[in-house]
């Protein structure tokens, strides 16, 4: 089911509402109560929380009553197809919920509901560090990325968090909220007093009952209401607690929030929100995998039927209709060629009309969760330094980027001063900087957490990959994002540079031919599989447009 959002909505708060229901739900004992868990609405108060960032530390005086003006950053919402928009946050300080939007800008116009996803190439951060003035990346949407997989988790573009709370906790004491690599401590202080003093007097704390957070993480009292009472495995005494134990707690809390959202499914655990997948339930197409069948034969099973379809029932306004999209609610013919040709591999002179997109994007959480370098990269850097920039650009090897840690990788709590040359967006005319990608995490010593499970991946196929061998193959490499709801997640790839479905195939179809002909650094070996064109173009962009729904 889609989340029920609670709290800031289109700049202003919901009113919260103690129902009846609630009483009689805990007298008879069913499960199905009207409101979240309380884990989750905890999880979603502290991801909407103002008050953590280094900006507020600062500037704003009082936990429970500050009087300052706010910060600039969250004043306005940077949007590349419509310009700036007043920032549901103005008057505050940056929280998660200022680059990850839902429903706040439900009705405005080349604007609407996003995937927890913001509308521009890169978030703007409220305070320069290390020579940045917005994130070296994308905000990627949010919405299924901790849904269940075979493999291991995989968080942000590079791979860099294999763990929700590790990923929760650096962001909350890290540069999106303005705090410096070598400032953590400060951070953890700031954070945990956030907590500690709060006295549920805010415009927040107010849609959640006007529990203060120390009563609510202590969950002892009958005065906590039931639907904000946490079980016992979530509470914690933040007044006897170290700072270390309330960043933790929240980290958690702010996990469980994030793993319930999730796009539409029933209770088979088949997706039923776009017209894409009412497509299959009128056809009688093979919507999931076999319990045990691996997304591999899924999509071999799914694309023989597909192709086998002789006369289609096709989806109209009389199968559904969206509620927040002007678009149609339609899977008719031209979708159906995209869907082919999405589903289709081929390789040689004379295949045509094969995408081979669903190597990488396995239906039907349309993602492999795993890495690939489709020249995204490439044609950035190239564009800024000229054709074939990128295929001259002098990577070190292992033993010469650890020897010179802050002339390469990433900054760091042990290398503040670290220049990040490596994953920060091309420049014109300056060839110093480039975005590798995944190639900035693996094998990196101050990112120890997921280098396991990155091992697994980047080293499946390599001999002694432990060394160094498998360190090249990640060069400009980054996650495979899902392609439901792409509507609502635009821009598109891990810099934002393509504006609609069309710009992204045409992508698609010039870095697959960059390939073929030994001239992309660095290839997805699916590129040779896929040989489309111009023609196809219109026919693949109807199809990304199908797997839209109503996600608010």
């Amino acid at each position: 089911m889609n989340r029920r959002i609670r709290g800031f909505s289109r700049g202003h708060l919901r009113p919260f509402l103690l129902l009846p229901l609630l009483v009689l739900a805990d007298c008879v004992g069913t499960s199905e109560v009207p409101f979240d868990p309380p884990d989750q609405a905890l999880g979603e108060r502290l991801f909407l929380e103002t008050r953590f960032a280094e900006y507020f530390a600062e500037h704003m005086t009082g936990i429970n009553d500050p009087l300052a003006v706010g910060d600039p950053v969250v004043n306005q919402v940077q949007n590349v197809y419509a310009g700036p928009m007043p920032g549901p946050f103005a008057g505050t300080s940056i929280n998660c919920r200022s680059c990850h939007f839902v429903d706040e800008f439900q009705n405005v116009p080349h604007a609407g509901n996003r995937t927890y996803s913001d509308f521009t190439t890169r978030s703007p951060i409220p305070r320069v560090l290390n020579g940045f003035t917005r994130t070296p990346r994308n905000g990627m949407q949010m919405v299924g990325s901790l849904a269940p997989r075979s493999g291991p988790v995989f968080l942000h573009f590079d791979g860099e968090f294999s763990d929700p709370a590790d990923l929760v906790r650096a962001t909350l004491t890290g540069r999106n909220f303005g705090w410096a690599p070598d400032e953590f401590p400060q951070a953890l202080a700031h954070i945990a007093r956030v907590i500690r003093e709060d006295d549920g007097s805010g415009r927040l704390a107010a849609s959640y009952g006007h529990l203060s957070y120390p009563a609510v993480f202590l969950s002892s009292s009958y005065s906590v209401p039931l639907q904000f009472r946490l079980p016992k495995a979530y509470r914690l005494d933040v007044a006897s607690a170290s700072d270390a134990q309330v960043l933790d707690a929240v980290a958690l809390l702010v996990t469980q929030y994030l793993k319930s959202l999730l796009f539409q499914q029933n209770d088979a655990g088949d997706f039923i929100g776009s017209p894409y997948d009412i497509f299959l339930f009128l056809n009688r197409l093979p919507k999931i995998p076999y319990p045990g069948e691996s997304p591999e034969h899924y999509v071999q099973r799914l694309s023989l039927a597909v192709q086998a379809l002789a006369n289609p029932r096709f989806v109209g306004p009389s199968n559904g209709t969206f509620q927040f999209h002007a678009q149609p609610f339609v899977f008719g013919p031209t979708e159906l060629a995209g869907l082919r040709i999405f589903l289709g591999t081929g390789s040689g002179p004379g295949t045509s009309h094969a995408g081979n997109c669903a190597a990488c994007h396995l239906p039907p959480n349309f993602t492999d969760f795993g890495f690939h370098n489709t020249g995204v990269s490439q044609e950035e850097y190239d564009a800024a330094n000229g054709s074939g920039s990128f295929a001259a650009l002098a990577v070190p090897s292992l033993a010469v980027r650890n020897q010179n840690f802050d002339q390469y990788l990433p900054a760091s709590a042990n290398h503040p001063n670290a220049t990040e040359r490596f994953r920060h967006a091309a420049l014109a005319g300056n060839p110093f900087y480039a975005d590798l990608g995944l190639w900035n995490v693996y094998l990196n010593p101050d990112i120890p957490n997921p280098q396991a499970a990155l091992a697994s991946v980047v080293c499946a196929n390599i001999q002694n990959c432990a060394v160094d061998q498998g360190l090249p193959t990640t060069i400009a490499e980054f996650k495979t994002p899902s392609l439901r709801d792409l509507e609502d997640s635009a821009p598109y790839f891990h810099n934002g540079s393509k504006l609609t479905f069309t710009d992204a195939v045409n992508f698609y179809i010039e870095s697959s031919h960059l390939a073929r002909v030994g001239e992309l650094r660095n290839p997805p070996p699916q590129f040779q599989q896929m040989s489309i064109d111009a023609v196809d173009a219109p026919s693949l962009a109807a199809f990304l447009q199908s797997l839209t729904e109503d996600y608010h």
